[in-house]
């Protein structure tokens, strides 16, 4: 298991009511990106990752509940609060209204991750742009301190994920959890990423037994009556650091 040591603002958005799904992801992927790279160059902002809906359902959900999602990473807390609000990434900020939808519901959180587990070779073989992933949130048991959900997540249910790493085509399983600086409950708690190399593996892991084995244990320490996310996207590195 492998913590990413910087931290990470996780936001989840839906499409302006007047653009197209394939407008949405053209504007994200071309103009929007321009500003994300440009602000990768010239602040503290060190990776923009942005994940766009397929339109696919996963777990039981009717519709995409939100058309994309992006993360930025930063080196520590400071430099994420202090960039991601201030002036050199207002252009960024302002051209997102050009495609997002103003009065939606954006969950956000400020967040670290950790990689729980891949398969041998999935690191070589995962795509720079277009890799498929589901993204599910998830809230903390009511009874649950985010410290306690956490280190169930991480060191009980992650031998759940591993063994499905192990037995099925999951490819990776990056857990991501609200950092202890929020005075009031954040957005979510948790996020998990499933990464696979074809929709039809998807829908192979859905069909067998995996998802009722993992809500058992889901049971322990998530609030199984919350809303959750549940979104299949395909996955784009927009820009990072040193690389071009």
């Amino acid at each position: 298991m492998q913590k990413n040591p910087m931290i990470k603002i996780v936001r989840m958005v839906k499409r302006r009511p007047d653009f197209t799904f394939a407008q949405f992801k053209e504007y994200w992927l071309t103009r929007h990106a321009e500003h994300e790279r440009s602000a990768v160059e010239s602040t503290p902002l060190q990776k923009v990752v942005a994940s766009i809906a397929t339109g696919e359902v996963a777990m039981g959900a009717a519709a995409p509940p939100f058309d994309g999602m992006v993360a930025l990473y930063f080196r520590n807390l400071e430099e994420a609060r202090t960039t991601f609000s201030g002036p050199a990434t207002a252009a960024m900020r302002d051209d997102a209204r050009n495609f997002v939808a103003r009065d939606a519901r954006t969950p956000q959180i400020f967040a670290d991750e950790y990689l729980v587990s891949e398969k041998p070779q999935a690191a070589a073989a995962m795509k720079a742009s277009g890799q498929l992933k589901i993204i599910r949130t998830v809230y903390r048991r009511r009874d649950f301190g985010r410290m306690q959900f956490r280190d169930y997540w991480l060191n009980t249910h992650s031998k759940l994920e591993e063994k499905v790493i192990e037995t099925t085509d999951m490819q990776r399983v990056v857990a991501t959890f609200a950092i202890d600086e929020y005075r009031e409950d954040p957005d979510f708690d948790g996020m998990a990423e499933l990464y696979f190399n074809r929709i039809e593996d998807i829908r192979a892991m859905f069909a067998g037994p995996v998802p009722a084995i993992m809500r058992a244990d889901e049971e322990n320490f998530v609030q199984m009556d919350a809303p959750a996310v549940r979104l299949v996207a395909e996955e784009y590195l927009i820009a990072e650091k040193g690389k071009t």
